[in-house]
């Protein structure tokens, strides 16, 4: 009797723990295309984990950058990217934060496909772009430096 209630105990807990354990998707989903989200040629992009993957385009008719943060997850979790516009017209290891009207673009929340698109108007202006997505107690990150070989004030 005793080993048939060790046995149930053992069996409770690990079905107690299958529920508490948070699932990982049974499978990636396909990643969202970039170009779907942002118009114009794609300048850089960089890897984010096994699941994320950041973009920045370059529109030359519109004379404006575009950034978006792809998924490739499978379910709704939270994701930031965001763009701005810098003072600088060369590439610096530091962006001046542009303070006009529109010169800053960014969109954040819960998504399952894409974070995006987050636009600015740049002419000749560098920008500086930033994203970030979290699952769980996991969390990654990119931004022009890290693109960029060091330069916060890129893609001009």
């Amino acid at each position: 009797m005793n080993k048939l209630r060790a046995i149930l105990t053992t069996l409770a807990v690990a079905v107690g723990l299958l529920v508490l354990s948070p699932a990982a998707p049974a499978q990636a989903a396909a990643m969202v295309s970039g170009s779907s989200v942002c118009s114009g040629s794609l300048v850089d992009y960089q890897q984010m984990g096994t699941y994320h993957k950041v973009e920045v385009y370059w529109n030359s008719s519109t004379q404006k950058n575009c950034a978006v943060l792809l998924s490739s997850y499978g379910t709704k979790h939270s994701m930031h990217v965001s763009i701005q516009r810098c003072k600088e017209t060369n590439p610096s290891t530091y962006c001046t934060p542009d303070l006009a009207s529109g010169a800053y673009d960014e969109d954040a929340g819960n998504f399952g496909e894409y974070a995006g698109p987050a636009t600015v108007y740049t002419g000749n202006k560098c920008i500086r772009v930033f994203a970030y997505a979290t699952i769980g107690s996991n969390s990654w990150g990119a931004d022009s430096a890290s693109m960029r070989g060091g330069k916060q004030a890129a893609f001009c």
